[in-house]
């Protein structure tokens, strides 16, 4: 589903990835941790067309990003990856001003060019699925963060992408709302999204993942499946971030 080849990115002086290499399988839960400014964000930013890596490949599905391709055949490979890719921010980005239904029949309606009938029939049914069928009609500002979130989930979806990817999706919540929006994330792993998560949430790791991606200092440090790295680590820096989140390994 995905391959990342010798991906390098910097901002200015600051080189945030190092070659990084990586891939995954249809279906396959990958969860990356590790200290802030390790590049983890940086990294789904860019398999979402975010940010434009300076060297390297990122191929999902039968779409190719080469850093060696023409300016023209670049924008159309972002192009293609993001209609291919969900992304959730930690912050929602919702629309304001436009209520909970038309945040999510927005996308479809002008990028899938579905009707307005199939776009509310779509919104509706994945209104239920997160929970919140009953607020459709209202604005994010008279929701709960948790609701955003979800609200926020549905609008990817909507896009029917092929990998869902999130970015901290419950750092900007307190740990009651942080449970309902995990559930949905849960809900869909158990469905067959593939997924890519960015969390510090050390309990969705060990319960959902596949694979444990463990990166720092711009660079992918360990990766291993759930009970391996939280129970035998393999570098010291991995252990060192563990005992630092108070999840001494074993």
């Amino acid at each position: 589903m995905i391959e990342v080849s010798k991906l390098s990115k910097s901002f200015n002086d600051l080189e945030v990835l190092k070659d990084i290499n990586f891939q995954m399988r249809s279906k396959e839960i990958v969860v990356l941790i590790g200290p802030s400014g390790s590049g983890k964000s940086t990294l789904l930013r860019c398999l979402n067309g975010l940010e434009e890596p300076d060297r390297g490949t990122i191929q999902i599905g039968d779409v190719k990003w080469d850093a060696t391709l023409q300016a023209s055949a670049k924008k159309q490979a972002i192009r293609d990856m993001r209609l291919l890719t969900g992304m959730v921010f930690q912050s929602f980005n919702l629309f304001p001003h436009m209520t909970v239904m038309e945040n999510i029949t927005m996308g479809p309606m002008l990028v899938k060019n579905q009707s307005e009938k199939q776009a509310i029939e779509l919104a509706e049914s994945l209104l239920a699925k997160v929970g919140l069928l009953e607020k459709k009609h209202e604005y994010p500002s008279r929701l709960s963060g948790g609701q955003q979130q979800r609200v926020a989930i549905a609008r990817s979806l909507a896009m029917k992408p092929q990998v869902m990817l999130f970015d901290e999706p419950t750092s900007a919540l307190d740990p009651e709302l942080t449970g309902e929006v995990l559930t949905v994330m849960k809900q869909l792993a158990e469905e067959g999204m593939t997924m890519i998560v960015v969390t510090h949430e050390m309990k969705f790791a060990r319960e959902v993942a596949n694979r444990v991606i463990f990166m720092s200092d711009g660079i992918i440090q360990e990766e291993n499946t759930p009970d391996v790295f939280f129970a035998q680590p393999q570098t010291e820096r991995a252990r060192k971030f563990l005992r630092q989140i108070d999840h001494q390994p074993v």
